[in-house]
């Protein structure tokens, strides 16, 4: 029978409830059920920006999988363990005193930062006024989808220039006085590119109209490749007119899934995302979810006090050594790069982009293509060594070669 988690035909695999607990045995069903699995380690996984989180990490994790950080009375450490990681964030980023919401991730944070936009609408035009409007470019994440279907937006989308960056001057004259909000992104999903926030800002800030940006992707990337030399444009709350930024632990900062942040410039704007609870001595949640994993806060406040500020820079820099060799040896391979990355995303130009990626799958690599733009998308990250990086080029050299023989 076909279902959502794919074709399954006997009971265990179907997964209906057994009548007698099966405790000596689960352990291998798991170990079964997990036998298509790739491992980060094992050399095969090139389209994920997350990778097997810090082992600091881990075992923080590990040790607190019961931590509710909905619930302050019984786990008072986590209220002080987010506020003490948001100014760890928020210093990285340009502002120690920013107000941090901890989040699942890069989707629930971009969600968290329209709806305090909505919100702000909604008290300026007393009620009255109809959807927020929100401007942000054509490579947005496809969460800004989700949100567009879930709140009372009206999305108006900015075109992008050859390195599919958003076009300020573009978005500029999307741009108006009641807009609720802009959006721009630091390190897009599917290309890495990097907008020029600094242009977007100066365009926003001189309107009063507060900015987002979305570094879901480049947020742990960026500011250890500007002190690394790498000509990458400021993005945060160094650019005056940025109010609000998304960055996500469990991508390069090496922290479990989930953790993702949400940083707010200034602590009035963190009022408008206040939902009262219904507990003497529960505080407020500002939040999407209700219950959250205590354990994802303590885990990344931990890779940030162990790593710090020169640990991360040692991974961004080896991160960013991967990417080169990778395009050199594409390119020594008679591969075309479609743009120049600045980020740890590369893309490729191929006829057949979904031909190539289903051929490496059947090799046993995982890549992916940006279907907006036809482009096969490799990601670098640091769970990959040269050797797995020449064993995928040449992975792709074999396909292709096949394919003009007439087999994949």
């Amino acid at each position: 029978m076909e279902t959502l988690l794919g074709s399954s035909t006997s009971r265990a695999e179907t997964g209906s409830l057994p009548e007698r607990g099966r405790g000596d045995t689960v352990l291998d069903e798991v170990r079964d059920l997990c036998r298509d699995d790739h491992a980060y380690t094992d050399g095969t996984v090139f389209n994920s920006i997350c990778s097997a989180p810090l082992e600091i990490a881990r075992r923080v994790y590990a040790e607190h999988l019961d931590a509710n950080l909905g619930d302050n009375r019984i786990y008072p450490s986590l209220r002080r363990a987010e506020a003490q990681l948001s100014a760890m964030l928020g210093e990285l980023l340009g502002h120690p005193g920013a107000v941090g919401v901890t989040t699942s991730g890069g989707t629930e944070a971009n969600l968290l930062a329209v709806l305090a936009a909505v919100r702000r609408h909604r008290s300026r035009s007393g009620g009255r006024g109809g959807p927020a409007r929100i401007v942000l470019p054509e490579s947005a994440h496809f969460s800004f989808d989700k949100i567009v279907g879930l709140l009372p937006v009206e999305p108006v989308y900015a075109p992008l220039d050859e390195r599919l960056r958003v076009r300020p001057a573009e978005l500029a004259r999307l741009v108006t006085a009641d807009t609720a909000l802009v959006v721009a992104t630091a390190g897009t999903s599917e290309a890495g590119a990097v907008d020029d926030v600094p242009a977007v800002a100066e365009h926003t800030a001189a309107l009063g109209v507060p900015l987002h940006v979305d570094a879901a992707t480049g947020g742990f990337l960026i500011p250890f490749a500007r002190e690394l030399g790498h000509e990458l444009p400021p993005f945060a709350f160094d650019v005056p007119g940025v109010t609000s930024v998304t960055l996500d632990p469990h991508k390069y900062g090496g922290v479990p899934i989930p953790s993702g942040h949400l940083l707010l410039r200034d602590g009035a704007d963190a009022e408008l995302l206040r939902t009262a609870s219904h507990y003497r001595g529960t505080v407020d949640h500002h939040g999407l979810l209700g219950t959250r994993p205590g354990a994802a806060v303590l885990a990344a406040w931990a890779a940030l006090r162990a790593l710090g500020r020169d640990g991360y820079r040692d991974l961004v820099g080896g991160v960013f050594a991967r990417r080169d060799l990778l395009l050199g040896l594409l390119r020594a391979a008679g591969f075309e790069v479609a743009v120049q990355p600045q980020l740890t995303v590369v893309t490729v130009r191929h006829s057949e982009p979904e031909r190539l990626v289903d051929a490496l799958e059947r090799r046993g690599f995982i890549a992916s293509v940006a279907r907006r733009y036809g482009l096969l998308r490799l990601v670098v990250h640091w769970h990959q060594t040269e050797e797995q990086l020449r064993a995928l080029v040449a992975a792709m050299a074999d396909a292709d070669a096949r394919a003009e023989g007439g087999a994949a």
